[in-house]
Formats: C-alpha cells, structure tokens, sequence
C-alpha cells in the first residue's frame, strides 16, 4: 500500500470534502509556504524568518516553494491548504475554545505538522506552561516527550546534531509522536530568531554562543524541518541523505 505525504493527505481530503470548505485548495498547488498560527496575546509574527528559510530552501532541494508566509488562525479553515504551520510566542497563551481544538486536532490528525516556537530562551516561562497545556488538550494521551538523537527530522536532507536557534540552551527538540510520524515538534531555542531578518536584509537578531556558525546550523534544522513535514520519515537511509548532502548548497 503506496503511503501517501502529508502533503498529498491534506490535498485529497480537502478534495473529497473530508476538510471543512477551503478558499482555494491547497495554497498554489505545488509550492509550500508556511502558516503562522494567530492565537492573539502571547503570539508573534515573524514573516521575514519564513521568507528565509523557504528561500534556502528552493536554493538547496528540490522543494517547490512560494517564499511567504500567511497569518491564519487555528479555527480558520484555510488552515487545511498549508501543511507546514508555526506557532511561535513569547508570553502566555489564551486557551482555544473548543472549534479552533478540535479543528487543530483535525488538521494535525489529516497529516498537518505544527513547529512551536518558543522564543523565551529561558527554562520556564508562561508560554512554556501554556504550550504544555495546549499539547496535553491536543493529545491527552501522549504528552511531549524529547526526540531522540536518530529521529528523521535530524537527517530528513542535513545531519543536524543538536537544534539550535538564536541560543542554544536545549540539548533536544521535543514532540508528539503517533505511530511513526511526529505532527507537533516544540522547539525551545528560538528558531526563527536566528532567521530572522530586517526589512533591509540584515539578521534582526545576533546568535550565540556560536554566531555564523550557529546560525547556519539553525537554518539547516528549519530545512530539515520542511522536509520532514512533507515527507515524514521515508529518508532515514543514511545513504540516500549523505547524496542529498553532496547535491546541497549549504556546507
């Protein structure tokens, strides 16, 4: 039995009228933008991150990409034309009703993939505790636990040894895992601040402790990250990565 993408997921339920009514499919068909989940207070907007990454993207796989990125919130229906969404925030969260859970729920269930972005750098924090309620409402079942050192979204195209953003105080990304796929990672060390940009192209955030270097690291984990949402786990073939590497721009 062929296994379908998240990507292909999402676009035959909304063709078949499995997904609540779309404005218009899913996104320009073939190219991936990324969503950025509004919740309202404790929510931020970082649209030049985005433009980044998919940007490297383009230049570094075979992705097709539109280098943007769109505001949606979970109770949104367009939700389901994005398979890559963000929830990134600094302060605490307010509680979903129950439409916008439930069609969270729906959404990461089909094959959608949410990355929470925690930009804090601090160990605990209102948007921490308020994430964590968030996923336990999501999954009551399977709290967040730390991915392990061989989970696909560290070799989906780069090896990447340790998710670094703007700091690097977490050893490890955690996440939801189902089976063997993982639709929600959170990631503790402000990954879109590393990628960020001014309107006039400069970093908006200085990095450490690692400056360039982590930075660079940074957006191999954004890139891994997009990968490993469209295609899941098919790529743990050591092998088949250390090509993709070869034919990668990135060092």
């Amino acid at each position: 039995m062929t296994r379908l993408t998240r990507r292909q997921l999402l676009a035959a339920l909304a063709a078949t009228g499995a997904v609540p009514q779309l404005a218009h499919g899913f996104g320009a068909p073939t190219r991936v933008d990324i969503a950025e989940l509004d919740l309202g207070e404790g929510t931020l907007s970082r649209p030049n991150a985005w433009k980044r990454l998919l940007y490297e993207t383009i230049q570094t796989t075979s992705v097709e990409c539109e280098p943007a990125s769109v505001v949606v919130s979970p109770s949104d229906p367009e939700l389901f034309a994005h398979p890559f969404t963000v929830l990134i925030g600094e302060a605490g969260l307010p509680a979903l009703d129950e439409t916008a859970l439930e069609q969270l729920t729906r959404y990461l269930s089909y094959g959608g993939f949410l990355l929470i972005d925690d930009t804090t750098g601090t160990e605990k924090s209102p948007f921490d505790d308020s994430v964590r309620q968030l996923v336990r409402r999501l999954f009551p079942t399977r709290p967040l636990s730390p991915l392990p050192a061989d989970h696909s979204v560290y070799r989906s195209f780069f090896f990447v040894d340790q998710p670094v953003g703007r700091v690097a105080r977490a050893r490890v990304m955690e996440g939801v895992t189902v089976g063997n796929l993982t639709p929600l990672m959170y990631m503790r060390n402000d990954l879109s601040g590393a990628l960020d940009r001014r309107d006039d192209g400069r970093d908006a955030n200085s990095v450490v402790p690692d400056g360039p270097r982590q930075r660079r690291e940074a957006l191999k984990l954004g890139i891994n990250l997009i990968l490993y949402a469209l295609t899941a786990n098919y790529k743990k073939d050591q092998a088949h990565v250390r090509q993709l590497m070869r034919e990668g721009r990135l060092e």
